[in-house]
């Protein structure tokens, strides 16, 4: 039986904008069907601990994630056990932990993680999402990520399912003093997808980086979240996301850092290059810096443009056509980011997901 789910209140903005402009928050109206898919876990070693029921999962919920409360009752409610991946205290831990989603057509996928370095560990985890190219469902994932003391962590998400799939990915990460964590995202896949991203730096010079590419193209929505919330003193953030929306396709980007009081000496960049291929592709992004701390530093971008007739004369008077220019480009930004993935197969499971996407616009 399907469940119907509509929810108004997804990827919250944490300081509200003129409601006219349409981004304060997002709104997932779809059908989710009985529940399908499997998940395989590679790469575990010695030095890591898995629980497959994570009672705990709720204590290290105090912040907040990307995608806010309505998405918490979503992924409760759909999955009601978490596991949790637990690093041992001053592991150094070389190889990543891979988990790889196998989502079937017409069904739904719903998961949650904890995801802790002990004090002094280090980790990477990385989650695969597939289907079939013509595939669609709905697929709902919630992770959380707690950096210890001294501690780091590294997570890769990669979005390849199908054309058809609705997708909410929530991520929530927790850094003490002298922590850090890496999250890099590759958002592929699917027909809607959104994704949030919610850090809290409580640790004395604890730090929060991110890098995301996104491809949008046909009729595809990607909504993004990201916010940071620094509290600790000399705490720091960079941000970087870059992609292309191409066609009919809408992507939204909120990206905020927000110092509060009592964070002296934090430090903050986020930056947004976005190339448009389509007159009728829709691209909304809205920076944000937060303060309540004087002694802070924060910078804020966001490029956002299209190829220029002087740019593909260039390349077309050294034989390379439109088309190709915009391939190049496009590859380009998701390479960039590609490169932190750090495995060479899943890697190899972009490249051939762009192609297929290439050569079928020929």
């Amino acid at each position: 039986m399907n469940t119907e789910l509509t929810y108004t209140n997804i990827n919250p903005i944490p300081a509200l904008t003129w409601n006219w402009l349409k981004i304060n928050r997002a709104t997932i109206d779809a059908e989710a069907p009985e529940l399908g898919g499997s998940v395989t876990v590679s790469g575990l070693t010695d030095s890591i601990q898995h629980i497959k029921a994570f009672v705990p999962f709720a204590t290290i919920a105090a912040e907040k994630g990307g995608s806010g409360e309505d998405a918490n009752a979503i992924l409760a409610s759909f999955c009601p056990t978490p596991e949790a991946f637990i690093a041992q205290e001053g592991a150094q831990i070389a190889e990543p932990v891979i988990l790889r989603f196998a989502l079937e057509n017409g069904k739904s996928h719903a998961s949650r993680q904890a995801i802790i370095a002990e004090p002094g560990s280090s980790i990477t985890v990385i989650m695969d999402y597939t289907s079939e190219p013509d595939a669609g469902g709905f697929h709902a994932v919630q992770t959380k990520l707690w950096a210890k003391a001294g501690a780091h962590i590294h997570l890769v998400k990669v979005n390849l399912l199908g054309s058809g799939f609705t997708q909410l990915d929530d991520t929530a990460a927790f850094c003490d003093a002298g922590a850090s964590i890496d999250v890099t995202q590759i958002e592929l896949g699917g027909a809607k997808t959104y994704a949030g991203v919610g850090a809290t730096l409580s640790g004395y010079k604890s730090s929060f980086k991110s890098d995301t590419a996104y491809y949008c193209r046909d009729n595809q929505l990607l909504d993004m979240n990201y916010a940071v919330w620094h509290k600790g003193g000399s705490t720091d953030t960079d941000m970087h996301v870059k992609g292309v929306v191409a066609d009919d396709a809408v992507k939204v980007y909120r990206g905020t850092i927000d110092f509060q009081h009592g964070c002296a000496g934090a430090t903050g960049n986020e930056q947004e290059e976005t190339l448009l291929l389509s007159p009728t592709a829709v691209n909304k992004s809205i920076p944000m810096i937060l303060c309540d701390e004087e002694d802070v530093s924060g910078t804020h971008g966001a490029t956002i443009g299209r190829l220029s007739a002087e740019e593909l004369f260039y390349m077309q008077s050294r034989g390379i056509s439109e088309l190709e220019a915009k391939r190049m480009m496009s590859r380009a930004k998701i390479a960039a980011t590609a490169h932190f993935v750090g495995d060479a197969a899943v890697t190899g499971e972009i490249d051939a997901f762009l192609d297929r996407l290439e050569s079928q616009a020929q």
